[in-house]
């Protein structure tokens, strides 16, 4: 009250209706104060990215994404199940045409060969001819076919394809010297499958089997590939249910161990906030304490001391004794100054609730310890502000800062605080004519002058922006931007 900036007028928020309240003039009441030169803005923090952050996870999401996750690994047993299934029916059906194309050259056609097919002999055709129908053709046996070293087809149960010769690959020539059995999928591209593209997909096995005078004739069978997918079916009905069935107990059992973290976790992170609540309440009552002792006390005391003194002094005077009565002037100045600082220091300790005063005053009382150590300090802001209590705490918090940093770096003369509200938006700019700084300097040192870290901390965890324009030697603007939902 004793600052001749401050007026005071009937209150019309909150526990403040009915009662005189301070409010702030308008610049425009204030001597000019000089602006630093201009330099470009740089950001120090940009917190609205954080500002919008999602919530904390709850029970429902929690286990949503739980459930989604189990669904998704399911979803893949089964694509992989599917797969595997296909693969191994596949090997297992190119087994079993192996072993029945081996089964039937020992047992069947080497018996009924004779040399006569090298020659094209038709008796010797015919009476193999009836063999192969009679016993070697069959719903998993289609089509059969005897080939010469040189390609050439002696025999097949399609008569259009004996004579024919088509070039045999490698792995057709080392079943024709008397390698392993070999069996794949049918190319039905292949010049020498014309007549099988009628039948779909087959399984062609090759081998070799020996004429009565020794020499090697290529036998090849087709195989309907229909066998393969009943083959998947078996091993998918034998096995589904296993891994089905392990897949769902390990869910259940995951369920419960999830429900119990999540509990715990819960627990623990309430329990967390609960003994940061405790933490804030205690460091508040202590610092409320600490500053009513002081002002009950030590300022009291002050302030008692200086009436007393100058009472004394027109005594003083009276008793003809103008030197004495001067210092006794200048001992009760000084101690009304202390009792400023000491003031000043309180507000510091335990500053007055914003809410509650009112954005407006709060910044005049946070410029007031400038105006005592001979600074020409300013707050403008609107008569009027009504702001959620984070972004009013937000506020205060970076004034209070950046003009502490005012006071004990910038040696400056003069320093502004504005403070404009728009829609949407609330604008901080804190500026003074002092030595200014280097921000990289300022951000990087650590011998305790930590103000700018401070205020970058502080705009990032509200989820503001935070600007600064400065160079050494021509002044600092500070910038805060937050976002009003």
């Amino acid at each position: 009250s004793s600052c001749p900036l401050v007026k005071w007028r009937r209150g019309d928020r909150g526990s403040m209706k009915g009662k005189w309240r301070m409010t702030v003039p308008s610049a425009s009441s204030h001597p000019a104060v000089s602006q630093p030169a201009r330099v470009s803005w740089r950001t120090v923090a940009d917190g609205r990215a954080r500002r919008e952050r999602a919530p904390a996870p709850t029970r429902f999401g929690t286990f949503s994404h739980f459930w989604l996750a189990s669904l998704i690994a399911l979803l893949s047993i089964l694509l992989i199940g599917t797969f595997v299934s296909g693969w191994a029916a596949e090997a297992e059906a190119l087994r079993d045409a192996r072993a029945t194309t081996d089964l039937l050259a020992v047992s069947v056609l080497e018996p009924a060969l004779e040399d006569g097919l090298l020659l094209g002999d038709p008796g010797s055709i015919e009476r193999l001819d009836a063999i192969v129908v009679e016993r070697v053709l069959s719903a998993s046996t289609l089509r059969v076919k005897l080939w010469t070293v040189d390609g050439q087809i002696v025999y097949s149960d399609e008569r259009e394809l004996i004579g024919r010769t088509f070039p045999l690959d490698r792995e057709e020539v080392e079943a024709l010297d008397g390698g392993p059995a070999v069996a794949a999928v049918s190319d039905l591209a292949a010049p020498e499958n014309t007549f099988e593209r009628s039948e779909g997909t087959l399984l062609e096995v090759y081998r070799s089997v020996v004429l009565p005078n020794g020499s090697r004739l290529l036998f090849e069978t087709y195989s309907p590939y229909s066998q393969v997918t009943e083959r998947r079916s078996e091993v998918w009905r034998a096995f589904a249910p296993i891994t089905l069935g392990a897949v769902l107990l390990l869910l259940l059992c995951q369920l419960q161990l999830v429900w119990s973290l999540v509990r715990r976790l819960r627990t623990a992170q309430d329990e967390r906030e609960r003994l940061l609540r405790q933490a804030i309440d205690a460091s508040n009552d202590e610092r409320r304490r600490i500053a009513g002792n002081v002002h009950d006390s030590v300022v009291q005391g002050l302030a008692g001391a200086s009436f007393v003194i100058a009472g004394a002094v027109e005594d003083v005077e009276r008793g003809g004794l103008p030197v004495v009565a001067e210092d006794l002037r200048a001992a009760a100045s000084g101690i009304r100054e202390s009792i400023r600082g000491l003031r000043s220091m309180l507000v510091e300790i335990y500053p007055p609730s914003v809410s509650v005063a009112g954005l407006p005053a709060v910044l005049n009382d946070l410029v007031a310890p400038l105006r005592a150590q001979g600074i020409h300090a300013t707050a403008s802001s609107p008569s009027h502000v009504e702001l959620p209590r984070d972004v009013e705490a937000l506020v205060f918090r970076v004034a209070q800062e950046a003009l502490r940093n005012v006071a004990q770096h910038a040696a400056a003369s003069t320093a502004t605080v504005t403070l404009d509200v728009e829609p949407g938006v609330v604008r901080l700019e804190i500026a003074d004519d002092g030595v200014g700084l280097d921000v990289d300097t300022a951000l990087a040192r650590g011998d305790g002058h930590v103000g700018m870290k401070v205020l970058r901390d502080l705009a990032e965890e509200g989820g503001a922006l935070l600007q600064v324009a400065t160079a050494p030697g021509s002044g600092t603007r500070v910038r805060l931007e937050v976002e009003v939902r």
